[in-house]
């Protein structure tokens, strides 16, 4: 770490190139954590009996994002009123 603190202080330049490649490196940890644990298609628990695509509902939305939300929010009112009745 003082290898790279050095290297900057003598060359300025470098400090874009050293932050933007350490933030691009934690946001793709980060997105890896996030489809390890919201992925409905990852399986971390082998033990588990239900299979993660069983666990999704015909009204949920698995996308991490999708431009017709209005689609989504009538599936979801379809549903809830299905339950009602």
């Amino acid at each position: 770490m003082s290898g790279v603190i050095s290297l900057v202080k003598a060359n300025p330049a470098l400090a874009p190139l050293f932050l933007f490649g350490g933030g691009g490196i934690v946001g793709g940890i980060a997105y890896i954590g996030h489809c390890l644990a919201n992925g409905p298609d990852v399986i971390i628990n082998k033990s588990a009996p239900q299979k993660p695509w069983q666990r999704i509902q015909p009204h949920e939305n698995a996308k991490l994002w999708s431009p017709n939300k209005e689609f989504w929010q009538e599936r979801k009112e379809k549903a809830e009123q299905l339950k009602k009745a």
